[in-house]
């Protein structure tokens, strides 16, 4: 027992030195901002699935699949080396039956992922339209990015950085202080979370007439978006005088 509270007692300090509450006066702002800007390029993911009771012939249909998905793209100028491919998995079909395993081999599934960007984004719609056309080829989603994410991320610190100080010193103010200087800039929303990490965020999100996707998987997008918005969020603690 001595033992086991000497240890807890080694331990504690532990926990408390790993989130400090600041010894001084501060005040926490938190600051948001979005922009809308123009997509400059889109990289689209889709899979290739193929069956058959065969191994081989499963294999076979899809080398053939991609052939002809590749011939397809062709037209829009999508040449076999702007097309990153993941590796190929393979799943055993079986017989299903309640409380029974390892039943009969109904066949074998092969599949095959594929990452394309998309530069010119006028060959977007066709390229998308050929695709869901394409016997055997699915999962297909986009994301849309600008190519100036740095910029506009930068911009938008400064903004944020800007406000966050200007919110401070009113807080300060009606608190009959001043700000003395600023004590760490993070995304965490948690109080506990604010003073131990100090880092920026930067969330792109993808918006098209009615639908907006920030990720993958969210809404096939046939055409493309009129913009983009991009999200800032910083969070700020300034020590207090």
């Amino acid at each position: 027992m001595k033992a086991l509270l000497f240890a807890i007692s080694l331990f504690l300090p532990l926990v408390a030195s790993t989130n400090p509450v600041p010894d001084f006066p501060f005040v926490i702002v938190t600051e948001t901002l979005e922009k809308q800007v123009k997509p400059d390029f889109a990289t689209v993911r889709f899979s290739i699935l193929a069956y058959d009771e065969s191994a081989n012939e499963a294999m076979q249909q899809l080398t053939q699949s991609a052939a002809q998905m590749l011939e397809a793209l062709g037209k829009y100028g999508v040449l076999a080396t702007q097309l990153e491919s993941t590796q190929i998995d393979k799943n055993t079909k079986r017989a299903r039956k309640d409380g029974a395993y390892n039943l009969e081999i109904l066949g074998y599934e092969v599949q095959q992922g594929f990452n394309l960007k998309i530069t010119d984004l006028e060959h977007y719609p066709g390229i998308m339209n050929t695709l869901v056309r394409l016997d055997g080829v699915q999962d297909i989603d986009a994301l849309f990015e600008t190519d100036n994410e740095e910029e506009h991320q930068a911009q938008m610190i400064r903004e944020l950085s800007a406000k966050a100080r200007a919110k401070a010193d009113a807080l300060a103010q009606a608190q009959s202080r001043k700000v003395k200087s600023v004590y760490g800039i993070t995304t965490e929303s948690n109080f506990g979370e604010a003073y131990a990490i100090f880092s920026l965020q930067y969330n792109p999100e993808v918006y098209g007439l009615a639908k907006s996707s920030a990720a993958y998987g969210m809404n096939l997008i046939m055409a493309v978006p009129e913009f983009i918005k991009v999200g800032q969020r910083v969070t700020a603690i300034y020590e207090l005088k």
